[in-house]
């Protein structure tokens, strides 16, 4: 096998069970969309980047992973498999770029699900000891840092190893959790929204463009982190019924559902504070408390600790079901990817990569992987683009078909690449260090990828 062989993904026949329903689909989505990014990243890019035109930087954001939403949607109908940009790319462009997509995804996904467990942790601290007066020693509350006198965040490692201990009991278990934790989220947002606009004051929003527009630039490469996750609806293809229709629609439903409360969750916390006062990890609740308001402040905060929760949960199965296809190729070891009798899930593989992730989480200071994250899925993204303008040259289309496909692809690249543009130079290296990093495996494992044939 070559480095540019193609793999026709198979349909079917995985041993995991088809139970998710387009509610649950598409609350995936959005469990994965709305959570750190919207409570923690949109004032700091407010305060840091746009000001109260982050408004316009989510819906940038929004136009730009649409599209690439219905890219995904097209590739969803044609491939209704797990792996999602994975398989995608080994259908179109080869082995190579297939494990280098992969090996971004599991970037996107593990590392995500790991960061996004400190900031948990951090908020899950502030409430204990606020509403109940419980510290946890200090030894005990953050990565590995002897000056600081932490060895471990007990919290964040505790809480992945609960979250993959769930995903391996089932699937229909991990949506129903997912299901209840995002009807939470919705009404903790809408409480925000009402509760915020009664303190709604123009002179807050009159500085409309504070670091003028390529303040707006750059606020989109750092809030595109906020809708990373929707792709993951596509890694439960396997899981899905009827996925060639519920696919599709769920990533519609999930996105568009999602950037609705951005744009009014942004606009309201900007306009209700100024944003010179929002750098800060807890954003709304703070505002809350800006306006007088402590007692919505602590719905809110409690809101943050329980909807991260969907964040981690989505992001956890994603990271599961990339590496499930990447052991399912050979990618990684076979052993893997076997399927629990009574689960239905594959629950080493779980196991496993829930501990790993935790000891992450659990030990080491995530900030530089997480700056990570935005670039490795823009670039899957970017590949995946390219796989759709291929399969549509040799004529293959599913069930759904992206419009206007001749205008909104070349929009697409355009798009991507200027969001990629605004990332920090040093993101960039740390990228192309990773990707060597990927390479440097790809070619020590090309003795044993070269014997797996086509399914």
């Amino acid at each position: 096998m070559g480095l540019f062989t193609t793999k026709i993904p198979k349909i079917g026949g995985s041993g995991l069970a088809r139970h998710l329903t387009l509610l649950d689909v598409s609350f995936i989505g959005v469990g994965a969309i709305i959570g750190a990014g919207i409570f923690v990243i949109t004032g700091q890019a407010a305060a840091t980047t746009a000001g109260p035109a982050i408004v316009l930087s989510f819906l940038i954001a929004a136009i730009a992973v649409g599209i690439t939403a219905l890219i995904y949607a097209e590739m969803s109908s044609i491939y209704p498999v797990s792996g999602s940009a994975y398989n995608y790319t080994y259908a179109t462009l080869g082995e190579f770029f297939a494990w280098l997509v992969g090996w971004n995804l599991l970037l996107e996904y593990g590392v995500a699900t790991s960061a996004i467990a400190t900031g948990w942790s951090g908020y899950f601290r502030t409430f204990i000891d606020t509403n109940f007066h419980v510290a946890l020693p200090v030894a005990l509350s953050g990565a590995y840092d002897p000056d600081k006198g932490t060895f471990v965040d007990v919290s964040a490692f505790v809480v992945i190893m609960a979250i993959f201990v769930l995903l391996a009991l089932g699937i229909k278990e991990s949506a129903r959790v997912n299901n209840v934790i995002v009807y939470i989220k919705i009404a903790v947002l809408s409480i925000f929204v009402i509760f915020g606009l009664q303190h709604f004051d123009i002179h807050n929003i009159q500085n409309f463009f504070p670091f003028g527009y390529e303040g707006v630039w750059h606020a989109t490469s750092l809030i595109i982190f906020a809708y990373l996750g929707f792709d993951a609806i596509s890694t439960v293809a396997e899981e899905t019924k009827d996925p060639t229709k519920t696919i599709p629609k769920a990533l519609m439903l999930s996105l568009a559902f999602s950037t609705m409360f951005f744009i009014l969750v942004s606009f309201t916390l900007t306009s209700m504070v100024s944003y010179t006062q929002l750098n800060v990890p807890d954003a709304l609740a703070f505002a809350m408390v800006k306006v007088d308001e402590p007692f919505i402040a602590s719905i809110i905060a409690l809101g943050a600790v329980v909807t991260i929760t969907t964040v981690m949960l989505v992001m956890g199965l994603g990271f599961t079901r990339v590496a499930f296809a990447l052991s399912r190729d050979g990618f990684l070891p076979k052993k893997l990817c076997e399927i629990h009798p009574k689960t239905n899930t594959p629950v080493k593989l779980t196991l496993y990569g829930g501990f790993f992730l935790a000891f992450l989480a659990g030990f080491l200071p995530l900030k530089i992987l997480a700056e990570l994250v935005n670039i490795g899925t823009l670039f899957a993204y970017f590949v995946v683009a390219i796989a759709i303008v291929l399969l549509r040259k040799k004529g293959l289309v599913g069930s759904f078909r992206l419009p206007m496909f001749w205008v909104l692809i070349p929009l697409n690249f355009a798009l991507l690449i200027f969001i990629m543009a605004g990332l920090e130079t040093h993101t960039w290296i740390r990228f192309a260090l990773w990707s060597g990093i990927g390479i440097m495996i790809y070619f020590a494992m090309r003795g044993k990828l070269a014997t797996h044939e086509e399914a």
